[in-house]
C-alpha cells in the first residue's frame, strides 16, 4: 500500500516536458487549448524627424511666446511694404539715390560729349565720336579696377570714393573752364574711371542688401531709379548747356556726383566679409 501511494504522488508532481518547459508554460497552454498567445499591443511609430523638422522650427517661436504669455511673432513683411520697413527703409532710399546719381552723371556726360566736341570745339563728327569713345574705354578700365578692389576695400569705401573722385575731377574741369577739346577729353576720361567704377559696384552691392523674399523687388527699385537718372541726366545737361556756359555743365554734374558720395559715405551699410543671412535676415 505504501509503495502504491508513493507512485501516485509522483504521478501527480509536475515535471518538465520534452522542450524543457514547465507545465504552466503559457505557450504550452496555448497549444493545448488551440488558441495562440496574444501579441503585445503595437504603439504608433515616432514621427519622422525630417517630416516634422520644418513644422517644429516654424512653431518653436510661437510655442515659446505662448509659454511666456506673449503674442506670437508675425511673419516678416514683404513687397513694397517690406522695402520700407525696419532696416530696409534706409537701404532702399540709399540704393535709389546711388543708382540715380551714378547714372545721371554717366549719361549726362556721355550722351552730350559728341555734340559738345562738335559745336563747342569744332571737331568733325568722326573725331567727336572718337574722343567720346576714348572716354567710354577709360570707364571700362575703372570697372576693372573697382572689381579687383571692392572685396578688399569694401563696398561703401569704393562707391563713395569713386563718386567723390568723380565730383573732384569734374569740379577741376569746371574751374579750368574747359578751354580745349583735349582738356575735356583728359578730364572727362578720368571722371569716367570713377563713375563707371561706382556704377559697376552697385550691381554687386544692391542684391546683398535685401533678403530672398524681396531681393528682386529691391534690385528693381534700384533699376528704376537708374532709368530715371538716364532720362533726366541728358535733359538737365542739355538745358544747362543751352545757357551757353560749358563750365556750369560740369559743375552741375560734379554736384550730383558729390551728393551720391555723401549718401554712400554717410548711410551706406557695409556688407563685405559678412554672410547674406546676417546682412539681410
Amino acid at each position: 500500500m505504501a509503495g502504491g501511494a508513493r507512485v501516485a504522488a509522483l504521478a501527480r508532481r509536475p515535471g518538465p516536458d520534452r522542450g524543457g518547459r514547465g507545465r504552466d508554460d503559457p505557450d504550452r497552454d496555448g497549444r493545448r487549448t488551440g488558441h495562440p498567445r496574444p501579441l503585445p499591443p503595437v504603439t504608433d511609430p515616432l514621427p519622422d524627424a525630417a517630416a516634422t523638422g520644418a513644422g517644429t522650427g516654424a512653431t518653436a517661436g510661437a510655442e515659446a511666446a505662448g509659454a511666456r504669455g506673449e503674442a506670437a511673432p508675425s511673419a516678416p513683411a514683404t513687397g513694397l511694404r517690406g522695402l520700407f520697413t525696419g532696416r530696409y527703409r534706409r537701404r532702399t532710399v540709399v540704393i535709389g539715390v546711388l543708382w540715380f546719381t551714378g547714372y545721371f552723371v554717366n549719361y549726362g556726360i556721355t550722351s552730350w560729349l559728341p555734340t559738345i566736341y562738335q559745336n563747342r570745339y569744332g571737331l568733325s563728327l568722326s573725331n567727336a565720336l572718337l574722343y567720346s569713345t576714348v572716354t567710354s574705354c577709360a570707364g571700362l578700365f575703372g570697372c576693372l579696377v573697382a572689381a579687383l578692389t571692392v572685396d578688399r576695400a569694401g563696398r561703401r569705401a569704393v562707391i563713395s570714393g569713386c563718386l567723390g573722385g568723380s565730383a573732384l575731377v569734374l569740379s577741376v574741369l569746371a574751374f579750368l573752364g574747359a578751354g580745349t577739346a583735349a582738356q575735356v577729353l583728359v578730364w572727362t576720361s578720368l571722371a569716367a574711371v570713377f563713375f563707371f567704377g561706382s556704377n559697376i559696384c552697385l550691381y554687386l552691392y544692391t542684391p546683398e542688401l535685401f533678403p530672398t523674399r524681396m531681393r528682386a523687388l529691391g534690385s528693381s527699385v534700384g533699376g528704376a531709379l537708374n532709368r530715371l537718372g538716364v532720362i533726366l541726366g541728358p535733359i538737365v545737361v542739355g538745358a544747362v548747356y543751352a545757357g551757353g556756359s560749358i563750365g556750369t555743365v560740369f559743375l552741375t554734374l560734379a554736384a550730383v556726383s558729390l551728393a551720391g558720395a555723401v549718401v554712400a559715405g554717410g548711410w551706406a551699410e557695409e556688407t563685405a566679409g559678412r554672410r547674406l543671412e546676417e546682412v539681410s535676415p
